[in-house]
């Protein structure tokens, strides 16, 4: 059943999640974000009508040729997760659910591939055989399971990518584990799903658990990550052919240098957890996690003649991103969009943007409101001429939002909101200034423990507001949505403004406590669900007259 964006807006527009940091320290900047936020839909709140609802969603969004877009959920549906349509009008659906009983596969992790009008993609595990699938989906919701991963060693499992359309016109994808090795392997099949074949066992010494999808080079050959493995055994980017010959293109070195917040730095990052890029200029672009000048991670290129440079090296909050997990994708004019797990203004997420010469911007700082949600796992899509993402969860029902980031015309947001003060020193006064377009109505958000505060409630389309700063890290928001029309096929949008205001805190420490060389937690977690699961269904199995 389809959801009418318009019907449940402004119930996704709660308030803000706030972080307070009480500490004296140096006195910091305010800084506007370089986005306006449109709430598509929050997941934690999809309404009575919408049957089968995603949560948490991690899979890349896919702008398909009926001029849709489709991506696959960790969570909800039937509760092992579900395959999503939103429409170019903003009105989203469910396509498909898989089944309950896990039988059909569980948590689609990676992107969906569209080949000849089908969709395809994976599950990280579930499946009859326990450690994933590959299915096809046609765009009417018919369903097909093309190959179920598992049945012991040493074949391929845990499927955390998606799967490719190569050269010859085969599906190429990579397993996280399986192989003799079980440090997981690269495979190809045909679009019907016969001929699967094991072209790669990953050893650790040539890479060790890919999780990004492969992506065609201007090679015509295959490039991917890995996560793990090298010669510093903190990743690798390679190549493969069609043929399964393997070539390590680049090993990222060790994390050594700690930086004064207690993060391990090096050259270029480590832990490449996304896929590679394509770009105009004929590089590949990819992420790391950890590592790089600032232990926040990196983007780096990839030049034809395998040298490999940092484009970006991420800062780390308030005004930076921190953590990527999403692989970056690139508008007509050449920018590069992309999201951190962490970063921005609460250590929540962020969204950037890079500029072909380098130059970056925060676009958003995911609160954990409804509103946005925050740890944006998935990427962001330029399409439609719009900028689309979503969050994996929130702090109300834990499951993300859908969301829409409105970059203005020229630099000017519709909506707008700054900050008298470049510095803020505790006890001073800050004056708030905003504006939304004419004739829409705009609330106050934010500003959570401001005790002599007014910033809350329904306000006019511009204005000043003056008040007096405690110590502590606070978010201001301003809400505005359009006239109504009257129109429900042209509903009513709604844009939020958001910005940081410091008062003598302390920089937000990073979330797993510092030490770039940490385990990945997130990678490992969702490995030991998955065994798990297959060790449970074997049980049963063998439980079976």
């Amino acid at each position: 059943m389809q959801f009418s964006v318009k019907s449940r807006r402004l119930a996704a527009l709660l308030p803000l999640a706030l972080a307070s940091l009480l500490a004296p320290f140096a006195a910091m900047a305010a800084q506007t974000q370089a986005a306006n936020v449109i709430p598509i839909i929050s997941l934690s709140t999809p309404g009575e009508s919408f049957t089968d609802p995603p949560r948490q969603v991690r899979s890349d969004m896919l702008l398909a040729s009926d001029g849709n877009i489709y991506f696959g959920s960790f969570g909800g549906g039937k509760g092992t997760g579900a395959i999503t349509r939103l429409t170019p009008e903003g009105t989203l659906s469910t396509l498909y659910a898989f089944k309950g009983d896990g039988t059909e596969g569980v948590n689609v992790l990676g992107p969906l591939t569209e080949v000849a009008g089908a969709l395809y993609g994976t599950t990280y595990f579930g499946g009859e055989e326990g450690g994933g699938t590959l299915f096809r989906l046609a765009f009417d919701g018919t369903f097909t399971i093309l190959h179920e991963f598992g049945g012991g060693s040493p074949n391929p499992i845990l499927p955390y990518s998606g799967v490719t359309l190569g050269p010859d016109g085969l599906l190429y994808g990579t397993t996280m584990m399986g192989g003799k090795d079980n440090k997981g392997t690269v495979y190809r099949v045909a679009t019907d799903g016969s001929g699967f074949t094991v072209l790669l066992e990953f050893n650790g010494g040539n890479g060790e658990n890919p999780q990004g999808t492969l992506v065609v080079g201007p090679d015509g050959l295959l490039y991917g990550t890995t996560i793990m493995g090298g010669s510093s055994n903190y990743g690798t980017v390679y190549r493969i052919s069609t043929s399964g010959d393997h070539q390590i293109v680049y090993s990222f070195p060790s994390l050594g240098k700690f930086n004064n917040q207690g993060l391990a730095t090096n050259a270029t990052g480590a832990y490449p957890r996304s896929g590679l890029t394509l770009a105009a200029d004929g590089n590949l672009y990819g992420t790391a996690y950890k590592g790089g000048e600032f232990g926040h991670g990196s983007v780096f290129r990839l030049a034809p003649g395998d040298q490999l440079t940092v484009f970006y090296a991420f800062r780390g909050p308030s005004f930076d991103a921190a953590n990527p997990l999403a692989a970056v994708k690139q508008d007509a004019e050449g920018n590069f969009y992309g999201t951190s797990e962490f970063g921005g203004y609460l250590h929540r997420g962020a969204a950037y943007r890079i500029a072909p010469d380098g130059t970056f911007s925060l676009l958003h700082g995911f609160s954990g409101s409804t509103t946005d949600g925050h740890y944006p796992y998935a990427g962001i899509l330029p399409a439609h001429g719009k900028l689309y993402g979503a969050s994996y969860t929130d702090t109300t029902g834990g499951a993300g939002s859908i969301m829409q980031f409105d970059t203005g015309t020229g630099g000017v947001l519709p909506v707008s909101l700054s900050v008298s003060e470049s510095e803020i020193i505790a006890g001073n006064n800050i004056t708030l200034t905003w504006s939304g377009p004419a004739g829409s109505t705009c609330s106050r958000t934010g500003g959570t423990g401001l005790s002599t505060s007014t910033w809350k409630g329904e306000t006019t389309t511009s204005g000043t507001e003056t008040m007096l700063m405690p110590a502590g890290i606070y978010i201001f928001g301003l809400l505005c949505t359009d006239a109504d029309d009257g129109n429900e096929a042209t509903p009513a949008v709604v844009r939020a403004a958001y910005v940081g205001v410091f008062s003598d805190a302390p920089p937000l420490e990073p979330v797993d406590g510092g030490g770039g060389a940490g385990a990945l937690s997130l990678a490992w977690l969702l490995l030991a669900a998955a065994l798990l699961y297959i060790k449970n269904l074997k049980e049963k199995r063998s439980s079976c007259p």
